[in-house]
């Protein structure tokens, strides 16, 4: 439509209206896009939470490290979820294997990184950081 009209003034205006529609659209999207990621992490979470098998806690275990890969926002998901204290307890549970409390300390190193600006919410976490040092 924009390249039919010839009033520079309407050309203008539309313009403005396209890109704000467009920001607006943007902005729902990165939203809709966090609550599904969000929703993923807190199926791992509970998986690991729920899980008798050391294979599939080690696997998905596995899972969540390489989400920290992808930066800042997915560890503060991550976070967010209470993933940090479900990975908390395998460390201290001298019940799985080393390689699995191998990747849920990765997991937390990626989590509680220095470099990350919403430490805020590990309060919880730090009560217990006596023992998972020790582990």
């Amino acid at each position: 439509r924009c390249l039919q009209v010839e009033n520079e003034h309407v050309l203008k205006s539309m313009k403005a209206c396209v890109s704000e529609t467009l920001s607006t659209l943007g902005q729902h999207f990165g939203q809709l896009l966090e609550l599904a990621l969000t929703r993923e992490v807190q199926a791992l979470v509970r998986k690991i939470d729920a899980s008798d098998n050391i294979y599939t806690t080690e696997a998905t275990t596995g899972n969540l490290f390489s989400l920290t890969q992808e930066g800042a926002p997915l560890c503060r998901i991550i976070a967010k979820v209470d993933g940090v204290l479900c990975l908390a307890d395998i460390l201290t549970d001298d019940s799985h294997s080393e390689a699995t409390r191998a990747e849920a300390a990765a997991v937390v190193a990626q989590v509680t990184s220095p470099h990350l600006p919403f430490t805020q919410h590990l309060s919880s976490f730090l009560e217990s950081m006596e023992e998972i040092v020790t582990a």
